[in-house]
């Protein structure tokens, strides 16, 4: 039984990122995922608790953001290891065009469906983002770096340029990553 369960679970898993990859995750929903797996909706919720876990189970296994499972074999205690664990991150999120689309959607609609995702994500990222234990307003002020990082990255989508930033040159976000990586050196010191 516990075999067949875990195939089944993988299969309602591939089909629900295969139509997340071909349609968004807009047009994702419940009756289309029992659909392409050929089970019933029941069965979705009764492993997964719906869209919710599914959504949840992406972030698990690291198809929403790979670079959170390497957060339990590198070395984030020094320096070094924590700009390594950002610009790959970085460079992550901008060739993730699926965690795009799911950021994108999280902010358009703030629903419900991505509450346990993000929780889980934030909550790994802050590990590794907790700057200073002595002054909270360090963390604010990497959080408000990351979060224009994820902001820029969504946006040039849609714009090639913000103020006068090119953001369809690459040299852009080399500087971008150079910045993050001095600002993890200045709180530090």
């Amino acid at each position: 039984m516990k075999k067949d369960r875990a195939a089944t679970e993988a299969k309602i898993y591939e089909s629900f990122l295969s139509l997340l990859e071909e349609k968004g995750p807009q047009a994702v929903g419940i009756n289309a995922i029992a659909k392409k797996a050929g089970v019933s909706k029941e069965l979705i919720y009764r492993y997964f608790g719906g869209l919710q876990g599914l959504l949840l189970q992406l972030a698990k296994k690291g198809d929403f953001f790979k670079s959170m499972l390497s957060l339990q074999n590198k070395d984030l205690e020094t320096v070094e290891g924590v700009k390594e664990f950002a610009k790959a991150g970085t460079k992550e999120l901008r060739e993730n065009k699926l965690t795009q689309e799911i950021l994108r959607w999280q902010l358009l609609e703030n629903n419900e469906a991505t509450h346990d995702l993000f929780k889980f994500s934030n909550q790994q990222i802050d590990k590794v983002f907790s700057i200073s234990n002595k002054d909270s307003s360090l963390n604010h002020a990497f959080q408000l770096m990351i979060g224009g990082y994820v902001y820029f990255t969504l946006l040039s989508k849609f714009n090639k340029t913000f103020i006068t930033t090119d953001l369809t040159s690459p040299e852009s976000w080399e500087n971008f990553d150079k910045a993050i990586e001095k600002t993890i050196d200045l709180f530090n010191k």
